[in-house]
């Protein structure tokens, strides 16, 4: 019985073991698909980042030229203006009106080229921010906490095993003790009822031996007076 009760603890405490091994490797699988995953994610973000970075400096590139091109061609308006002004061999009013109208031209469109910049760089702002958000919701979904192994537990129902198997082996001793009393008793009292019968014919013999001997007497002593009353006892018989 007792090694039946370890053998059932040993068996839990390997079952046990096998769960907590299983527990650690899922552990580990999940620990590697979070790490493989969380470096796609980084790598996805960094292009895109890059990608974001070199659109933008294509576009500060492109409006740097755009500048210089219309800063260019107003700068050429107004001197051709001049010099045609110059061999025309006009001045005044309406040189100076075409001059600033070409500089007021010019400065509108470097004004929408700073403008559209502006632009740009805001809704590169919202981009990056949107995007940096996303990113974080995408990490904190992939890396969710990783159940560990239940040591605790483990260690609870291999202690909760010993303790059943305990209590149910010294229930069983119990049992196996008070069956043993049990037998003990049923003996003693076989024994005593051996020894009662014995005693109880003995006493039977004895009285019916006695009962044989009181029979005897009688009968003789009836015998006698019969032979008396007969006449047939002589006087050494009645010596006797």
């Amino acid at each position: 019985m007792c090694d039946m009760g370890l053998t059932a603890m040993a068996m839990s405490a390997a079952s046990q073991a096998a769960n907590v091994g299983a527990q650690r490797q899922q552990a580990k699988a999940q620990e590697a698909s979070q790490l493989q995953a969380s470096l796609s994610e980084m790598e996805r973000f960094q292009l895109a980042q890059r990608a974001q970075r070199e659109r933008q400096s294509d576009e500060e590139t492109t409006a740097t030229l755009e500048r210089q091109k219309a800063r260019r061609e107003a700068t050429e308006s107004i001197a051709t203006t001049i010099t045609a002004a110059e061999e025309a061999g006009v001045s005044g009013t309406s040189v100076g009106q075409a001059v600033a109208e070409y500089a007021r031209k010019d400065a509108e469109y470097q004004a929408a080229i700073t403008m559209q910049q502006d632009m740009n760089e805001m809704s590169r702002r919202l981009g990056i921010e949107s995007a940096s958000n996303a990113y974080e919701n995408r990490m904190a979904q992939i890396n969710q906490p990783i159940a560990q192994p239940n040591y605790l537990g483990a260690a609870l129902g291999i202690g909760q095993t010993i303790a059943g198997g305990m209590f149910n082996y010294q229930k069983q001793q119990a049992t196996e003790d008070l069956m043993n009393l049990q037998r003990k008793s049923i003996t003693k009292q076989t024994k005593l009822a051996t020894q009662n019968l014995k005693i109880a014919r003995q006493t039977s013999d004895n009285i019916a031996a006695s009962l044989r001997a009181s029979q005897l007497g009688t009968y003789n002593l009836l015998e006698r007076q019969r032979q008396q009353n007969l006449g047939y006892i002589t006087p050494s018989t009645r010596a006797q």
